[in-house]
């Protein structure tokens, strides 16, 4: 009887072991993927969008056109100032 409860205590003790072992090989794997991500520092990161002033049309900040504080998102949709002269 004594044989048998050593067997299941080796057993058991073989497969918390390996559990753990499993679960800091996944760990790393889930820091080093972490650490593999762009950083809003890269080129790659996200832009900032900008709707358009006339159509609402969402675009990035760097093809919007920007025009006294406002964007557009293309020349067609900035607006006509030449109004009645002054």
């Amino acid at each position: 009887m004594a044989r048998i409860f050593l067997l299941l205590a080796v057993v058991l003790g073989m497969f918390w072991w390996l559990r753990n072992r499993a679960e800091e090989r996944l760990r790393a794997e889930r820091r080093a993927a972490r650490s593999a991500r762009p950083s809003p520092d890269d080129g790659s990161a996200s832009e900032a969008m900008v709707p358009c002033a006339s159509c609402g049309v969402h675009l990035p900040r760097s093809e919007a056109i920007a025009y006294r504080g406002l964007h557009y998102c293309r020349r067609s949709h900035l607006p006509d100032d030449s109004g009645p002269p002054a």
